[in-house]
């Protein structure tokens, strides 16, 4: 981005625009930086209840529902290229960007953080080449860090935020980028660059998008967070019961002062007489009865924990039905399923909800890879436009298909179709698109040998001809 001179101010409609998307992310922030602590394992209980010592406050152990409530089906959401109906060289260039690790990586995480709060944020922009950047930089950021707004009807940016630190954001607008930094208590424009005409490259990745909520709705919802904050106080309770279930707990009736008093006088330690080998204390004569009475030792019956461990359940199986994963996948023992078709059926809803999704995240992919385009021409004609018409994002099965049954659906596609598209049927075997196209490139190179061992050989065939006559 050219730094300029000197910090000029910013216009009255950079400004506003500012002001307005740094607002929406303070705003956010508070409720964004709760979800993160449930997801990290960091939130602590604000009630704990008067069953739990003062002293054993800080027994409490968090649990990793949130963090599982966002990673598995996050881990579910496996992209897979694209498809075009025609043959276009901006197919190559979006090819060299996303079959990239890196940016497999990137994406990754981004789709990870709209788990997590509902939207995430990849920005394109121009790398310096003559620095070693490569020609195009993909970023993400959370929610925490940036914000856009969006066309409602084109699903558009029209401008968008990134939060660099307290002192230092970029702002994206249509054709322009620039970078406020704040001097002296007054935000002003350090840098700024002319990007592509009518374009803000920006790509909010969503999870369950709505109409009343454009930016979705997050994993860890209110349920997902009472219930956690319930599993604590019950693991706590229970942390607390053991306690005292390793001292058990005795009462002596009818003792005096005189047996836990050693020959000088000196008080022994309840500790110390409770670890002793054998309790045996003298009776004690009753002046008032005037006879000698007998101390009678009782064992007390401890409190059970299984009231504890079968709360932890029902509470993990409202865990389970808030965020449509199996309880197993919670850390609780329940109906463990032993087949193939078992396990199938018990993740039907989770891998139900993923495949809903996978067309929101679509949209996403679609327009960053237009977003990539229009970084690296320089510009996004209405030529381009119509050659990427129908351009299709692709994933791979969210659920865990067999081999077995993945080659059988294979088998049924080319008996149905013995002279449908090959790449579909490949597709019906689980092939990924790099190793579809790898199939492809040798089929075309096999055909190639092919046909030029067809001409050489008609060649020798005719060499001979005329050499016979």
């Amino acid at each position: 981005m050219p730094v300029l001179d000197s910090p000029r101010e910013p216009t009255v409609d950079e400004m506003n625009a500012f002001t307005r998307l740094r607002s929406k992310v303070g705003v956010k922030a508070r409720r964004n930086r709760l979800r993160s602590s449930y997801v990290e394992a960091k939130k602590r209980l604000d009630k704990i209840g008067f069953s739990v010592p003062p002293h054993m406050v800080d027994f409490q152990t968090p649990i990793g529902w949130a963090q599982k409530a966002v990673s598995v089906p996050a881990s579910r959401i496996r992209p897979d290229g694209f498809t075009l109906p025609r043959e276009t060289e901006l197919m190559d260039d979006v090819a060299d960007v996303f079959e990239d690790n890196y940016f497999a990586a990137v994406e990754k995480m981004a789709i990870e953080s709209s788990l997590e709060h509902s939207v995430a944020f990849v920005f394109v922009t121009p790398g310096d080449e003559v620095a070693g950047d490569p020609e195009v930089i993909i970023s993400a950021r959370t929610a925490l860090e940036a914000t856009a707004e969006v066309n409602e009807r084109t699903n558009r940016a029209t401008a968008a935020l990134e939060v660099v630190s307290r002192k230092k954001s970029i702002l994206y607008l249509p054709g322009q980028t620039v970078r406020l930094e704040s001097i002296n208590g007054r935000w002003l424009v350090t840098a700024d660059y002319d990007g592509v005409e009518g374009n803000v490259p920006c790509t909010p990745y969503v999870w369950g998008r709505s109409l009343k909520r454009p930016f979705g709705h997050s994993r860890v919802s209110r349920p997902l967070m009472g219930y956690i904050d319930t599993g604590v106080r019950t693991m706590l309770r229970q942390e607390v019961t053991a306690e005292f279930f390793s001292a058990p707990q005795r009462a002596l009736m009818g003792a005096d002062d005189v047996h836990f008093t050693d020959a000088d006088g000196n008080r022994i330690s309840p500790l110390d007489a409770l670890m002793g080998g054998i309790w045996a204390l003298p009776d004690v004569y009753h002046e008032d009865l005037d006879e000698l009475k007998r101390p009678d030792l009782k064992q007390l019956q401890q409190a059970s924990m299984q009231p504890h461990s079968e709360q932890l359940r029902t509470i993990g199986l409202m865990v389970a039905s808030e965020v449509s994963m199996p309880v197993g996948y919670l850390g609780i023992i329940h109906d463990q399923p032993t087949s193939a078709d078992a396990i199938k059926a018990a993740e039907s809803d989770m891998v139900g909800m993923v495949e809903d999704e996978l067309p929101s995240i679509a949209i996403s992919r679609i327009d960053l890879a237009k977003n990539v385009l229009a970084v690296k021409h320089g510009e996004f004609t209405d030529s381009m436009r119509r050659d990427l018409r129908g351009l299709a994002a692709h994933f791979r099965d969210p659920g865990t298909p067999t081999k077995s049954a993945q080659a059988d659906a294979a088998v049924k596609y080319q008996q149905a179709f013995p002279n449908g598209d090959p790449e579909v049927a490949m597709e019906e075997y689980g092939l990924t698109k790099a190793q579809i196209e790898r199939n492809l490139e040798y089929a075309k190179r096999a055909q190639s040998g092919q046909r030029l061992d067809a001409i050489m050989a008609a060649a020798r065939g005719g060499q001979g001809t005329v050499t016979d006559a």
